[in-house]
């Protein structure tokens, strides 16, 4: 008799500590001895996983619940990077140093390297930074 996919969920074979990217080679299939209780979520497809980046120790075997990876952060906190403010056709540019880690679309703090002064933007598809007049 075939297993069902209800029967099978995604673990690793190896720890994976937090911070670090989730690689494809410790990803593998579990079949699961009973079923799950009713409610319990885990990662059921290795798409889920592959690539992210634990956001807890993730032990081989174990269920792997959603909220135990995130995605990889756009620009990390120390990283430079290049801040826009875009207002009609002016634009300026400067570098800056982000002081937190952020994705995509979300909202950083940064710190402008000649000045000092602590902004904040968010980060762009290109891992640059856009700044808002206030």
């Amino acid at each position: 008799m075939a297993a069902s996919r209800d029967d099978v969920v995604i673990t690793v074979n190896r720890v994976i500590y937090p911070g670090q990217i989730v690689p494809a080679d410790a990803v593998i299939e579990t079949h699961l001895r009973k079923p799950l209780r009713d409610g319990l979520v885990v990662i059921r497809d290795a798409e889920d996983l592959v690539g992210m980046v634990a956001a807890k120790t993730i032990l081989p075997k174990r269920l792997i619940a959603p909220n135990a990876v995130r995605e990889a952060f756009a620009i990390e906190a120390g990283d430079m990077t290049t801040v826009y403010y875009r207002h009609g056709a002016l634009t300026i540019a400067m570098d800056a140093v982000a002081l937190q880690s952020a994705g995509f679309g979300d909202p950083i703090r940064i710190r402008n390297t000649q000045s000092g002064r602590t902004i904040s933007g968010i980060v762009m598809p290109d891992g640059s930074v856009a700044v808002e007049s206030r």
